[in-house]
This record gives structure tokens, sequence and C-alpha cells, in this order.
């Protein structure tokens, strides 16, 4: 391979250095203003490894058909350590600032939504509810009253009826005096297993 070749891949190689150290950077003040649970962050840590891998191969099959030599780790090591000598501070105090700002956009549209959308919306239904409440009860008094009415007649005619029924009313007594025995028995039955409880 050529110097220049060689040249090129150091030096994109230092670009990728300082590009892991500057995503690495933004993904620690992240994971810290937006209180992510320590036990997803080793999860998290391989994801960015393995995307910082896959990073650096890509470059290094562009530039130099992928062959690792010795200066493809001199020219991340120095893209690294340049990043975290120079820019590092920088990027953390900007970062924090930006996310900062990110949150801040979100509770502001998540307030403008829940003012103009979701708190009308809730009250429209609990109306609704209370109307529909409203509705079913003056439907049931009515409904009520109607049956009424209704009903009148037929509770003359009930009166009527009634006594002319005493005969057969007569031939049903028996079973229901024994219904009743039986009911009576069965309520002895269960009060007896209670009390022995």
């Amino acid at each position: 391979m050529s110097a220049a070749a060689q040249g090129m891949t150091i030096a994109f190689m230092m670009l990728c250095g300082v590009v892991m150290g500057l995503v690495f950077d933004v993904y620690r003040v992240a994971s810290h203003r937006f209180h992510i649970a320590r036990w997803l962050l080793p999860a998290l840590d391989v994801v960015y490894w393995a995307a910082a891998t896959l990073g650096v191969f890509s470059i290094l099959l562009g530039s130099n058909e992928g062959e690792v030599r010795m200066y493809v780790f001199l020219g991340l090591g120095i893209g690294v350590t340049g990043y975290f000598g120079l820019f590092s501070q920088w990027v953390v105090k900007l970062s924090g600032k930006l996310i900062d700002i990110i949150k801040a956009i979100f509770r502001f549209a998540w307030k403008l939504v829940n003012g103009l959308v979701l708190t009308p919306i809730i009250w429209i239904v609990r109306l609704l509810a209370k109307v529909l409440d409203i509705a079913f009860i003056v439907t049931a008094a009515i409904l009520l009253w109607v049956g009424k009415l209704l009903l009148k007649p037929l509770a003359g005619l009930a009166k009527r009826i009634w006594p002319k029924l005493l005969p057969v009313r007569r031939r049903f007594d028996p079973v229901a005096r024994a219904y009743r025995r039986m009911h009576e028995r069965a309520r002895q039955i269960r009060d007896l297993f209670r009390n022995k409880q």
C-alpha cells in the first residue's frame, strides 16, 4: 500500500476516534440526564461498541480494503486522546445544554397538547357521561310513570280475578307449604353448620 493511502487511512482513523469520543460523551450525558436505569447501561455500552466497531470497519473497507494494521490503531488512539484532551469538556457542556433545551421543548409541547387537546376531550367525555346519566334517569322515571298508568286498569282487573282463583290457589297450597317446609329445614341445617364452625 502506498504512503498516501496509509496517510489517508490514518487520517480517517483519527476522524473515527474523534467521532467515537464525541458520541461517547453525548451518550454519557444523555444517559445521566434522562435517568436511564443502571441495569440498562451495560446493554447500551455493548450497542455503542458494536456500532463503533461496525463504523470503523466500514470506513476501513472503503479506504484500505479492510486491512487492519498497526497504524489503524495508532490513528484511532490519536483521534480519541486528541478529542478527550481538546474537545470533551466543551462537548459535555454543550450536549447537556442541548438535552435540557430538548427536554424543555418536549415538556412545553406536552403541556400544550394536554391543555388544548386532552383536557377538552376529557371534559367533553365527562359532560357526555353526565348527560347520559340524566337521560337514563329521566327515561327510567317516564317509563315507570307510563307503566303505572298502564297497570292501573290491570290492578282493578286483578283485584276482581284474584278471589275467583281461590279454588286454583287451594290446589297449589300443599305445594307451597312443602316448599316453605323444605326452605325452613335447609335454613336450620345451614345455621347448624355455621354454629359448629
